[in-house]
């Protein structure tokens, strides 16, 4: 039951044949007119609900007077992601989550990473959140733009991946190279480890460039949402710049 004016928005734009059923308070009406019509014409049940029914279907209060039962989200292989990158589909870095479990932190994350570009989200098969109506509705319609993909085996697949000229850029609060100073790669892999533990030893183990971002050194550490915002923001400056 996916919910949210820009994740519902999405969902019709990129996948309206996986649509089962919508619910809609009559303030969103006129808003998500064309999806109304649309489920007239293609026979998919809608009904207008008031925000407390909306709260209990959704099980969520921030469900924005518009929800979707549709379904799930799927993930992509890396097969997949690198035939698509192989066709021009996917460029921009790509980010690797090494032990984030929360899913507003996936949702944040993937709204970052349609910001700017980059190529897909990654993570240990098992290892990532859901992409949970909860993370959905936060990525603001992001889910539907970036892949999220799971790595069966994610020693080998990073050797596929350094095959395909992508490298291994292992973040640390506490040592590497500043960020802004470092010789990023032209395909980088960040890897972006959870809150307290870090980057994992077998996968920092992996990466050929270790970068920290530069602060005061008031706190411990950014959340980790965050600080993939400044990275991605920094390749997608350097992308950008003149030469």
């Amino acid at each position: 039951m996916f919910h949210g004016v820009r994740a519902c928005a999405a969902l019709f734009a990129r996948r309206p044949q996986e649509i089962v059923r919508v619910y809609v308070e009559e303030r969103r009406k006129g808003q998500f007119a064309e999806l109304l019509a649309w489920c007239g014409r293609e026979r998919k049940g809608f009904q207008i609900v008031a925000a407390d029914n909306l709260a209990r279907l959704t099980g969520a209060t921030h469900h924005e007077g518009i929800a979707i039962l549709a379904r799930q989200l799927r993930r992509r292989t890396l097969a997949e992601l690198l035939r698509e990158i192989g066709a021009g589909g996917a460029t921009g870095p790509l980010v690797y989550l090494d032990g984030v479990q929360n899913p507003h932190n996936l949702g944040s994350i993937l709204r970052t990473a349609a910001h700017f570009g980059a190529g897909g989200v990654l993570g240990a098969t098992g290892a990532m959140p859901p992409l949970s109506p909860a993370a959905v509705r936060v990525a603001e319609g992001a889910a539907e733009l970036v892949p999220v993909c799971d790595l069966e085996t994610p020693a080998a697949d990073f050797a596929r991946l350094r095959q395909a000229g992508y490298r291994v850029v292992a973040t640390s609060s506490r040592r590497g190279d500043p960020l802004f100073a470092a010789r990023l790669p032209e395909r980088p892999v960040f890897v972006l480890g959870a809150e307290g533990a870090g980057v994992s030893e077998a996968i920092d183990a992996l990466a050929s460039l270790r970068v920290r971002i530069p602060g005061t050194g008031a706190v411990e550490s950014l959340n980790v949402s965050v600080a993939c915002g400044i990275l991605l923001g920094e390749a997608w400056r350097r992308r950008q710049a003149p030469g």
